[in-house]
């Protein structure tokens, strides 16, 4: 292939998986859906915060640097507004504001794709094993699924790639120069300061670096690109330590259970459990497990010279498992992707380890057209089922017409489709920065319960800024409708608000549920006795 063919065999894979998030995307319109809206309206208003030159307060992830490119979205979007006038233009219309930072991301992703598959070429001078570690995106689709989001995920798989283009180059040079080391620890600070998982890649370059690059030059050149990631939420961070104190002295997910690091009893469990739920990964894993293993045994025997490539294969898998480790405490697939952005590095090792030294070139090559197949074809039908789940769960919110319900108050408890309710969690995360503006222009009879325990909110009936009593809610309608994906969260609420009130009706929409109180499903009446 000419140099111009295989620079454009490099944007292939980049731009198809940009291509499919976009297709994604489109097909689970809008955001304010309750698959979408955590945390893409957190972002969105904590990234309106940062316009008017406010640090943000949402920092759970921490996630810094995503909404430091949703502010400069929103902020060029109006080059000549105020921010007042900014704010006033997003609040009005959140989902176009919210849909343009969204798409102002995926350039991102596939540059840092285009550069991993660069890195990986130089090294190797082969095509192969480029295209292998541009891979990743596709061989699990919880990267895509959240990588459509405006959240830490499109830009971990940035990260990722970084990470890995890093450290490829730094096992090409053998031995790394302090240069490998600096990038590898801007990666590493840059992917923390999006979410706090990515931490666990920082054993890539373990077994690459000398002392003093590993000791002084790699963690110094780390935290220096941390803190300059997250620098603008650096007057929030007392929420950042109280979150994350939480969740590491306390055994169960986000923070809650008894004290102590994790539940022994469950711990092992969600272990196993992802590594089951995860073949692609698992058996790449598996693998290189066994490809090390070899290598290790041959080249004590001398029949395997050092290669620089084995060390860094070790890293990926050290990095691998640590992220399992660290995400079996409070298991969620998309907490996974730092992990599942190594897939593809990782084939591509084995690639180019498997390639035989002389001769039996031919079954290399068959071997590997025959893996690379099976991955096509089991990335294509998860693309298409998955684009359609999010297309069938969007077509059946959009269906049902809640305007049936006109003359009733509607209570959004967690979670609920409802811009109104997106709206109210976003705002939340921002500290009620915009609540009393809402309350100006928003339905008068849409309110949000907050049905659980969490670290922003008070578990409260809200209307914007103000808690309400559901007694003064009744007394103003004639009839209401409750609306939630977590119906178990709700009857409690209701007994400590109202002890005995009745349902007159209950219905499902997808994953949600309604209940319903002087009025019935289909926005008939009820008659009184």
């Amino acid at each position: 292939m000419t140099r111009c063919q295989t620079t454009l065999a490099l944007w292939v894979l980049p731009v198809t998986f940009t291509g499919l998030l976009l297709a994604m995307l489109l097909a689970s319109l809008p955001l304010w859906q309750v698959f979408n809206l955590d945390p893409d309206y957190y972002y969105l208003l904590n990234g309106l915060r940062m316009v008017e030159g406010l640090a943000p307060t949402d920092l759970s992830h921490p996630g810094t640097p995503v909404q430091v490119i949703i502010a400069a979205v929103l902020r060029l979007m109006h080059p000549f507004a105020d921010a007042d006038a900014i704010v006033d233009a997003v609040l009005h219309d959140p989902e176009g504001h919210l849909l343009a930072a969204t798409l102002a991301l995926y350039p991102l992703v596939t540059a840092g794709l285009y550069l991993l598959g660069r890195a990986f070429l130089n090294c190797t001078g082969s095509l192969w094993p480029a295209l292998l570690a541009q891979s990743s995106p596709f061989l699990s689709m919880i990267i895509p699924k959240f990588a459509l989001h405006p959240k830490p995920e499109p830009l971990l798989v940035v990260a990722g790639a970084l990470m890995a283009a890093a450290a490829i180059a730094a096992a090409r040079s053998h031995p790394p120069r302090d240069r490998h080391a600096v990038a590898l620890g801007i990666a590493l600070g840059f992917g923390v300061a999006l979410k706090m998982q990515f931490v666990a890649l920082g054993l890539v370059p373990l077994l690459l670096l000398n002392r003093r690059q590993l000791l002084l030059v790699y963690p110094a050149a780390a935290l220096a690109s941390f803190l300059l990631f997250v620098a603008p939420a650096l007057p929030s961070y007392p929420f950042f330590m109280e979150w994350w104190g939480r969740i590491l002295t306390h055994s169960g997910a986000y923070g809650s259970g008894a004290a102590g690091v994790a539940d022994a009893g469950i711990y092992p469990r969600a272990i196993l459990k992802i590594f089951g739920s995860k073949l692609v990964f698992s058996a790449t894993l598996a693998t290189a497990l066994a490809v090390l293993a070899g290598y290790w045994r041959l080249r004590r025997r001398g029949l395997w010279p050092a290669d620089p490539l084995a060390r860094l294969l070790a890293g990926l898998v050290l990095a691998q498992l640590a992220t399992v480790a660290l995400v079996a405490k409070q298991s969620a697939a998309h907490y996974l992707i730092p992990a599942l952005m190594l897939t593809g590095p990782t084939l591509a090792l084995l690639w180019m380890m498997t390639r035989p030294r002389s001769g039996a070139g031919k079954i290399h090559r068959r071997a590997w057209t025959a893996v690379s197949v099976l991955l096509v074809v089991l990335s294509i039908p998860a693309a298409w089922r998955q684009s359609a789940e999010l297309a069938g769960w969007s077509r059946t919110r959009q269906n049902f017409d809640m305007g049936r319900f006109q003359a009733c108050a509607k209570i959004f408890f967690d979670s609920a489709s409802a811009l109104s309710y997106a709206l109210q969690r976003g705002d939340m995360n921002a500290q009620v920065r915009y609540s009393a503006r809402l309350a100006g222009w928003m339905p008068a009879d849409e309110y949000t319960w907050f049905t659980n325990d969490h670290f922003w909110w008070p578990n409260s009936l809200m209307q914007w800024n103000k808690k309400i009593a559901l007694d003064t809610i009744l007394a103003r309608h004639p009839c209401v409708v409750f609306r939630g994906s977590q119906p178990w969260t709700l009857p409690p609420r209701l007994e400590a608000e109202h002890p005995g009130l009745a349902f007159d009706d209950q219905c499902q929409v997808g994953e949600e549920t309604l209940y319903t109180r002087g009025v019935r499903c289909d926005g008939r009446p009820v008659q009184a006795p």
